[in-house]
């Protein structure tokens, strides 16, 4: 896990908030956790966002290939029935992360390996690495112009000589990808955040300033750790959920796969807004609300919000929000009425448990209204967004295939 979140599936398990997934010597028998895991590996430049989609569409398609349950992402992959599912998903993963990674190619070849070498059967693992090598070509070949790995552009001066930020423009190339699951960047654009002299911007604009604050009064402690706690990877929450009771590593494949999809396409879709509408963060507009116009708004110039380091692109939609309700879609839409309690443990706050992919989603929306980052009209559109790309994954991608007569 990235961070210094971690499972406790020991103490968890104990005291019956989880099921840990299936072991042996300790080690978890799940090929598309132990992938999913190394895609952590890669340094987070350049192609960063097709870099979990891609990983996952791929074992997913090889899999699949091999079992022929479910419509493929790529077309024309066959595969011999006695291909060997494992080596399939271990060598697609490999070859995406090889090419996206060159890098860190001796770690992804020794874990091929070990795969490769625990099959005993040479007809088995060659048609597994064959299946594998070929889903892995084919969703490198559909993403090599979707425009993943462009740079953001860094600040242009305004004459030779003079300073500007050093930071690149976080996330302008980010609203020009091609999307995995949207038909365009554009097609869930929420419409423009309220003006600055409506009853809206003003009661949001004072909701955030009373409870987003470094110092608020008013927001209680269990507020303060949830704003805290949120300033991580939503995707930290899919592991857990892999490898359960009556599942099999297609199910897992395809569910990964769906996530990973319906998370970069948020992330797409976050940024195309962003940068559509350039609307000022909760530090600039507190400090500056003698220019807003609306008299029910007043500046407080020393005003800071609980997250040091506000995220450095505009605001509107809510990302965060976004991220967690196209999880949460996808979640709800593969368990259904059986989606198991989501938990998770982190060393400097309490821990955290959620019973349904809804309460996950509602907590880390407000998260974002607590570390005083996110208005929340931003977080309703974020989360509405969301939701959307999550059920448009489950309903463009991986349909069920009717059974063969």
């Amino acid at each position: 896990m990235a961070g210094s979140v971690r499972w406790g599936l020991g103490v968890l398990s104990a005291l019956g908030m989880i099921w840990a997934p299936r072991a042996q010597a300790g080690v978890i028998e799940s090929v598309v956790l132990d992938w999913h895991q190394h895609i952590e590996k890669c340094e987070a430049d350049e192609g960063w966002l097709d870099r979990g989609a891609a990983v996952h569409v791929a074992m997913f398609d090889a899999v699949n290939a091999i079992a022929g349950r479910y419509q493929p992402y790529s077309a024309g992959l066959n595969a011999a029935p006695d291909s060997d599912m494992t080596v399939a998903a271990a060598t697609a993963a490999h070859d995406v992360l090889v090419a996206l990674c060159p890098g860190e190619a001796e770690v992804f070849e020794g874990a091929l390996k070990k795969t490769v070498d625990a099959v005993a059967s040479k007809t088995a693992r060659d048609g597994g690495a064959e299946i594998g090598r070929r889903a892995a070509a084919a969703v490198l070949a559909a993403r090599k112009d979707a425009g993943a790995e462009h740079l953001d552009p860094l600040f242009e001066p305004s004459s030779p000589g003079a300073y500007v930020p050093t930071v690149p423009r976080v996330g302008v190339n980010t609203a020009r990808v091609r999307p995995w699951v949207l038909k365009m960047p554009e097609e869930l654009r929420p419409p423009p955040p309220p003006a600055l002299d409506s009853t809206t911007w003003a009661a949001d604009f004072n909701e955030i300033k009373r409870l987003g604050g470094k110092k608020s009064p008013d927001r209680t402690p269990v507020q303060t750790d949830i704003g805290k706690f949120w300033a991580r990877d939503v995707r930290e929450v899919l592991p857990q959920l892999l490898d359960r009771p009556g599942r099999d590593v297609v199910d897992d494949a395809r569910f990964m796969a769906l996530a990973e999809m319906a998370w970069s396409d948020s992330y797409v879709s976050m940024m195309d807004g962003k940068y559509a509408y350039m609307f000022w963060r909760p530090i600039t507009a507190i400090r500056l609300a003698d220019r807003d116009g609306n008299e029910a708004t007043s500046p407080d110039a020393k005003w800071r919000p609980l997250l040091d380091g506000t995220p450095p692109h505009p605001e509107y939609p809510c990302g965060h929000c976004m991220s967690a309700a196209a999880l949460g879609a996808v979640i709800a839409e593969e368990f259904g009425s059986t989606a198991p309690p989501i938990v998770l443990v982190d060393e400097d706050t309490m821990l955290r448990r959620f019973d349904t992919p809804q309460e996950f989603v509602d907590e880390v929306s407000l998260a974002r209204l607590y570390g005083g980052v996110h208005y929340r009209f931003s977080i309703n559109a974020g989360r509405d967004m969301g939701d959307k790309i999550g059920r448009f994954a489950v309903e463009r991608y991986f349909r069920r295939l009717p059974p063969s007569r």
